[in-house]
């Protein structure tokens, strides 16, 4: 990739070096400089004009190899302006202006980071219950998964804060963290609550010794997986032994 961006950037200099030379052969070849510019630029741009004398465009092979390299100048010129616009394609993001579009109507929404097989079960559910979810994902294969089950995703860093903003955070109702290690679900909690300290953090914890600090980051509700896990076995285990 760097090689082929070092390319783009050469091309110019190697197409005025061209066309500069091509300049020099015409006015050696006995037309005037001004005439020879204008010439050796039309040629260049594909437009033919009569502006050297038929005596010598038709027997001077200076003439002839200065018309080559012109054409030339105009493929690399092509190339070039070709590379620069699929570029400027790249940095237009459209799925990031749609989804700053979209975010902008979000209220009283629920944003879940990131996403893993506890997120990914977690949005079933909110789904099924119709309630509006938003995902911030890290990459963008995790996001495509989500979209396809019609659940709006955003793509970014979960330590920027821009990210929350545009996951329409300020209008949201929950938010909740659940990676699957403590320290970034405190990382999360704290950069949700920059960008609204008013927010609702639900974050998942790992380890039951975290608790506390979760508390501090911001967390407004706790929640133990494993131990929820286990009570739900037990009552579901003694519901069924009583019966």
């Amino acid at each position: 990739m760097a090689i082929i961006k070092s390319t783009q950037y050469i091309l110019p200099f190697v197409a005025i070096f061209l066309f500069v030379v091509s300049v020099m052969l015409t006015v050696i070849a006995g037309v005037g400089l001004r005439i020879s510019f204008i010439w050796n630029l039309l040629s260049s741009l594909y437009i033919y004009y009569d502006l050297i004398p038929t005596s010598i465009a038709s027997t001077s092979s200076l003439i002839l190899i200065a018309s080559l390299l012109d054409a030339f100048v105009f493929a690399l010129f092509a190339v070039f302006l070709a590379t620069w616009f699929i570029n400027l394609l790249r940095r237009i993001n459209i799925r990031e202006y749609l989804s700053v579009s979209r975010a902008k109507k979000l209220k009283n929404h629920i944003i879940v980071v990131p996403y893993n097989n506890f997120s990914k079960a977690l949005i079933d559910e909110l789904s099924n219950d119709k309630l509006k979810t938003v995902l911030i994902a890290e990459k963008e294969s995790e996001a495509s998964r989500v979209n396809e089950k019609g659940v709006f995703s955003i793509v970014g860093d979960i330590k920027d804060k821009g990210v929350f903003m545009t996951a329409g955070i300020e209008r949201a109702s929950y938010l909740i963290a659940c990676d699957d290690e403590d320290v970034k679900n405190a990382l999360i909690a704290i950069t949700a609550k920059d960008a609204n300290p008013k927010i609702k953090v639900i974050s998942r914890v790992v380890h039951e010794e975290n608790m506390q600090k979760l508390g501090k980051a911001g967390a407004y509700r706790i929640v133990l997986p494993g131990v929820t896990a286990g009570m739900a076995i037990g009552e579901e285990i003694a519901r069924r032994t009583i019966q």
